[in-house]
């Protein structure tokens, strides 16, 4: 959009038309407009040489200015105390003319809080998501036991400026300590034995089961440990179903998923093993 070209006669006709219609003819709403007021002190030299033109005498423009920089510096200092920024409505509601006073003293409001050396963030009632924010946000949720799935973590800007800054959610986690598949699988709180009996009406697609890899089974193995639940292959069938089948298909036993996971199985068995004791077959520890 091309920007109006001021005229003297462009300039004399607004004049006329704001004093015809009762507006004060001080800068400002309701009133003249900034791009009046600056072409006006431009063309004619002065705001008061421009009303002077248009046969308006030049004491209806002046006004004590109700807002100086001082006053708004002040304002805003006192406004960062507070414990809960305000909005920008609630900000023209009680003060009213303080927002275009300020840009038009220091050419917009954030520039104007940075004059009054205020950090800008303290006004903004949605505080940005920074690196550390993010990092902090996700500890929090870990150890209060929280939903980090990359589905369910709430509020949705979290995830979103994970995978801004780090690039995806999985890597904001292991930015954070976090193992992403160890992370997948704590939040998963649907039994899996339930999910894989549970009868499909008719009609109703069944869902797909969860893609066991190598790493998520060693990290599942690992997350158990850590919660100090049992290793042994009785009570991970008994427990964990779908845990235990997909080892049995990567590993060919437990035994080997356990050694996978730089575990000793002996030390993981039911019961400590005796000399000369039989294996008890069926179940392969």
């Amino acid at each position: 959009m091309r920007k109006r070209k001021w005229t003297r006669e462009h300039i004399i006709r607004r004049i006329l038309e704001c004093d015809a219609e009762g507006f004060p003819l001080t800068v400002g709403k309701p009133g003249v407009s900034h791009s009046l007021y600056q072409a006006g002190s431009r063309v004619f030299g002065s705001w008061r040489n421009a009303l002077q033109a248009a046969g308006i005498p030049p004491e209806r423009g002046n006004c004590v200015e109700k807002w100086p920089p001082a006053r708004i510096l002040t304002i805003i200092r006192s406004l960062s105390q507070r414990r809960k920024p305000l909005l920008m409505t609630q900000l023209e509601d009680r003060y009213g003319s303080m927002l275009s006073a300020a840009r038009r003293h220091f050419g917009s409001w954030s520039k104007a809080v940075l004059a009054s050396g205020v950090d800008p963030a303290k006004l903004r009632r949605v505080v940005p998501w920074t690196r550390e924010r993010i990092i902090e946000a996700i500890l929090t949720r870990a150890l209060r036991n929280e939903s980090l799935a990359v589905r369910s973590t709430q509020p949705r800007s979290l995830v979103e400026a994970g995978r801004r800054v780090f690039g995806s959610w999985s890597a904001a986690l292991e930015v954070a300590g976090l193992d992403p598949h160890v992370v997948a699988l704590r939040t998963d709180t649907t039994p899996r034995c339930i999910r894989a009996t549970t009868p499909t009406t008719s009609g109703e697609r069944r869902r797909p089961a969860k893609s066991w890899t190598k790493a998520a089974i060693i990290a599942a193995i690992k997350m158990r440990l850590a919660d100090q639940k049992p290793l042994f292959a009785t009570a991970i069938i008994r427990e964990d179903t779908a845990l235990y089948r997909a080892a049995r298909r990567h590993f060919k036993n437990w035994r080997n998923a356990l050694l996978a996971a730089d575990l000793c199985p002996d030390d993981h068995r039911r019961f400590p093993r005796r000399p000369g004791m039989f294996e008890v077959t069926g179940i392969t520890q």
